[in-house]
């Protein structure tokens, strides 16, 4: 057996040894099974970062004696894909998601050996990661990651098959570690909330809220920079177009937003003591749902899925197929029903508790409109948008209409935003008059809606979300204290979150719905043709033979390759925009003679207020065999950067909320064990309390 396999089922005895630790832990209350248990949980961890250290020096070394680093590294790979290969396939993948578990967990545990947290909630939340540890594990144990290269695969590639063509850029050595390091933090939360829900202590927010606020960081990370990745590489016209596994995707980042506007309320008044872990809960299940629609292949129309749908049979037959013949696609989805069986009894059982120690809240005419109930509003529009995104999603299985995407998600997206626009400014407009504003933004949608049949969804959006834009500029000026800039952070964060979706929504809207797409054809005689504004021009093109202008790695034993390019040149008026080469690589095989696509390589010139988008789409031939006129692809998308700039004001607002939190965590932790200190003394407990707290701690040791 492979020394990697070893350390794999290495890492199975040691998480099932936890979830023993843990659990006798938790039902003797005895410290050594604690001990042992943070032992199992150190060792796990040392023996998970070895084995992905182990994997990554094979892949650096080109190892192809090991089947999946021949697959996705090749011996003249640069080092950047090397490292990039790793993570490139189902099973590094999930090797580096099982590290990105125990890593946060492992830290939590040190942090938190002196801090006075509720022993249940720590108890079953380790208890949840362990499982979930030992679960992932088993399957990447089903994967066999280390097992040996077929001999036969050597022979056809003995210098290794090699990341796709499409695979080697920068950005794959950024996105995938950064969508895995946020599917593992949230598993912490998500452990957490059923800890809430099988216990009832409050002290679940202290693992969840701060980590899901990072996961939230990353997640809309990993997916802005899939999107970057498939406006800037793939060249397909776009950075979303509601592809399975980008909807998929997407699903946890909604439900993780309502989930982050629940917890605040429960940490502040209590509020959503069943749906904020619930929606917790919900978000991981998500992530687990993402992964089953990557890894069925065959079930879902998609690009991104490892494998391909037979739409000839039903979808119902092609989901039995993969559920008998993928015993991995299998787990994952008893996994999923596992999770929402035992949520909806936890969360009936909490309710029950509940339900006998709270009274039921009621709201007046008055309170319509404040600020509880906007946040419900809020969450509910949230979970209600998760909802229709994967009913439409399920119900698309065969063939995803964008449209109905774009039609449905969009209406509930702009509710959202009305929504918003109350909760930014009714405190300074007063009820009536938000009222009269938000009624008087609707009419003007509405009509826009009406008039503009052309640009329907144009006119229905902008009135809302420009009204939103000045709501959110004036609220983080209100909000902006330039005397005391520390103080100002927290609130300003969460306003610059709220004008963050703002703007990307208006760049959406523009991007999507105001697009011009010509498709030109330019010759040796007519070089140049207008798009809009704008005068596209070529001044040059040829073939050559191999790969030219691009630093890509590839099989030149069984393959030969060819560039083309032309040199675009793009006018307004009299005024230079910009220059750029389009390129498009072929590769013909020396054994079969089949022709394919290896690469387009697409230009964007950028403006203040617009892209264009420029792609190589075919070239001609004269009789002579030389390139006489090719056609090329012109797409101009306005407000394009909005789309970008809305993406990392979402990480900095975020970013400060964190770091504004944890000053004020700290504080209040003094101001709390200061007053509770107070209380002892006045009750002349103190010092007999103290004595005990010393002697318990003497036993231990």
């Amino acid at each position: 057996m492979p020394a990697g396999s070893l350390l794999i089922y290495l890492c199975f005895f040691l998480a099932i040894l936890g979830v023993i630790t843990s659990i006798l832990r938790f039902k003797t209350k005895e410290y050594r099974f604690l001990k042992y248990s943070r032992l199992f949980t150190v060792l796990l961890f040392l023996t998970i970062s070895f084995t992905l250290f182990y994997l990554y020096i094979l892949f650096l070394t080109s190892d192809l004696s090991i089947e999946y680093i021949w697959q996705y590294t090749s011996v003249t790979h640069p080092i950047h894909y090397k490292i990039a290969g790793v993570l490139a396939g189902m099973e590094g993948s999930l090797l580096f998601w099982i590290w990105a578990i125990i890593t946060p967990w492992l830290y939590m545990e040190i942090k938190t050996i002196k801090k006075p947290i509720n022993e249940d909630i720590r108890d079953w939340t380790r208890i949840g990661l362990f499982i979930v540890m030992l679960i992932l594990i088993y399957i990447l144990i089903l994967h066999d990651i280390f097992k040996p290269t077929i001999a036969n695969y050597l022979t056809l590639y003995p210098n290794g098959y090699g990341l796709d063509p499409l695979l080697q850029t920068n950005l794959m050595v950024i996105h995938p570690p950064v969508v895995f390091l946020a599917y593992g933090i949230l598993v912490l939360p998500f452990a957490a909330a059923l800890a809430y829900l099988i216990t009832g202590h409050k002290d679940w927010i202290f693992y969840s809220l701060k980590w899901s606020r990072i996961g939230w960081i990353l997640l809309t990370l990993g997916i802005g920079l899939g999107a970057i990745w498939a406006y800037v590489v793939l060249g397909w016209g776009g950075y979303w177009g509601w592809d399975p596994v980008e909807t998929s995707s997407l699903l946890p980042w909604i439900i993780l937003t309502g989930f982050l506007h629940t917890q605040l309320m429960y940490k502040r008044k209590n509020d959503y003591p069943i749906l904020a872990p619930i929606l917790g809960v919900t978000s991981f299940i998500l992530i687990i749902f993402a992964t089953f629609v990557t890894r069925a292949g065959g079930l879902w129309v998609s690009v991104h899925t490892f494998g391909k749908a037979n739409v000839e049979i039903s979808p119902v037959q092609r989901f039995l197929n993969i559920l008998s013949e993928n015993q991995i696609v299998t787990i994952y989805f008893v996994f999923i029903i596992l999770c929402l069986i035992i949520t909806a009894i936890l969360s009936v059982y909490r309710y029950k508790k509940i339900k006998k120690s709270r009274e039921e809240q009621y709201f007046t005419i008055g309170e319509l409109i404040s600020d509880d109930l906007l946040m419900l509003v809020t969450i509910f529009l949230f979970i209600i948008t998760g909802i229709v995104t994967i009913v439409i999603l399920i119900s698309s299985v065969n063939s995803l209409n964008p449209n109905d995407f774009n039609f449905n998600i969009g209406v509930l997206s702009l509710v959202i935003i009305l929504t918003l626009i109350f909760c930014m400014i009714w405190r300074y407009t007063g009820r009536k008059w938000i009222v009269i504003l938000g009624g008087c933004t609707l009419f003007v949608s509405a009509i826009g809606f009406i008039i503009f049949q052309n640009n329907s969804v144009v006119a229905a959006s902008l009135p809302i979300l420009i009204v939103a834009l000045f709501g959110a500029g004036y609220k983080i000026i209100k909000s902006l204290r330039i005397r005391n800039i520390r103080n100002s952070i927290k609130p300003v964060s969460a306003q610059l979150i709220h004008l963050a979706i703002i703007l990307l929504l208006l760049g959406y809207v523009g991007s999507n719905f105001l697009v011009l797409d010509k498709n030109v054809s330019l010759s040796l005689d007519q070089s140049r043709e207008n798009v809009g504004k704008y005068t596209i021009y070529a001044t040059g093109f040829e073939e050559l033979d191999g790969i030219n202008f691009v630093e890509i790695d590839v099989d030149l034993i069984n393959y030969e390759y060819q560039t083309k390019y032309v040199d675009v040149k793009v006018m307004e008026g009299d005024s230079l925009v910009g220059t750029e080469r389009l390129i498009i690589i072929t590769s013909t095989s020396k054994n079969t003679g089949e022709n394919k696509l290896v690469r387009n390589e697409i230009k964007v010139i950028g403006t203040p207020i617009e892209d264009i988008y420029l792609t190589y789409r075919q070239s001609y031939t004269d009789t002579d065999g030389n390139i006489d006129r090719i056609d090329i692809s012109v797409k101009i998308l306005p407000l394009m950067k909005l789309v970008w700039i809305g993406m990392w004001l979402m990480v900095l607002g975020m970013i400060l909320r964190i770091l504004s939190e944890k000053k004020l965590t700290i504080k209040q932790d003094l101001e709390k064990k200061k007053d509770r200190d107070g209380e002892k003394i006045k009750n002349g407990n103190y010092y007999e309390d103290l004595v005990e707290e010393e002697l318990e701690k003497l036993k231990k040791v």
